[in-house]
């Protein structure tokens, strides 16, 4: 194999004895420069176990990714898995995480909400990443959607 680096439901918290801890933010701004969309984000996976870990996949290791959003009102308002946005490559690859590393990557934080769905209002969004016996949720960041403004940009 080779290394590469680089149905929406309610779900627990994370176990303490997980190897591996997923961390979602709202993406910060950059000094200078115009703020980012609010629902720009960043998702980080990080081995928090001695030993290295490894997940095979064969279209990116973000493929067990989902994103659930809920809106000011507490309903889910997110559909579809967030892995599915990714192609198949021709084999599988291994993403490795050494001891301690982190990968962090950039996502939309409404990517699994439809278009008509993403009104002006508050949400609050939780990463779950399940692959292959793992299960683990972030916290669940708040971004607001204020009227006239772009809703998304990202991957």
């Amino acid at each position: 194999m080779a290394e590469q680096r680089g149905t929406v439901s309610e779900v627990p918290a994370r176990r303490a004895s997980s190897p591996l801890a997923c961390h979602l933010r709202v993406k910060p701004g950059q000094d200078g420069q115009r703020p980012p969309p609010p629902a720009c984000g960043e998702v980080e996976l990080e081995n928090t176990s001695a030993e290295p870990l490894e997940i095979a996949f064969q279209m990116s290791p973000l493929q067990y990714l989902n994103l659930v959003v809920k809106d000011a009102a507490g309903s889910v308002v997110s559909a579809g898995h967030y892995g599915n946005r990714f192609s198949p490559l021709a084999e599988e690859y291994t993403f490795r995480l050494e001891a301690g590393q982190k990968y962090t990557h950039n996502v939309s934080l409404l990517g699994t909400v439809p278009e008509a769905k993403q009104v002006p209002g508050r949400y609050t969004v939780q990463a779950v990443y399940q692959a292959r016996g793992l299960v683990v949720v972030s916290a669940r960041p708040e971004i607001e959607l204020p009227r006239g403004r772009p809703t998304s940009s990202g991957p």
